[in-house]
């Protein structure tokens, strides 16, 4: 499948990527986003890796964060809607369709 990310996903890998620069630096910072964009690109070749969590959404742990992803096989494509950190309540800030 295609990856595609939601613009508030994008928004939230920036905001991990400045936070993680300023508390580990930049090297670290550059590995630990790298991950999660290599785990988003196995996640788009086999969907099934991530648990599905709700008829629309599914989730993939990468180290401290989740992706929460949404297949659309008809298009072909895995959408990144969101990354959150491990801590945070799933529910309270899963997207709505």
């Amino acid at each position: 499948m295609k990856l595609a990310w939601s613009k508030l996903a994008v928004e939230e890998l920036d905001a991990l990527r400045r936070y993680s620069i300023e508390r580990w630096g930049v090297e670290v910072a550059t590995r630990y986003l790298a991950d999660i964009r290599d785990s988003a690109t196995r996640v788009a070749a086999n969907p099934a890796l991530a648990r599905p969590i709700s008829p629309e959404f599914r989730l993939f742990r990468v180290r401290s964060h989740y992706l929460i992803v949404s297949p659309d096989p008809a298009a072909g494509t895995l959408i990144v809607a969101r990354v959150l950190h491990t801590a945070m309540d799933l529910e309270r800030h899963l997207p709505s369709r």
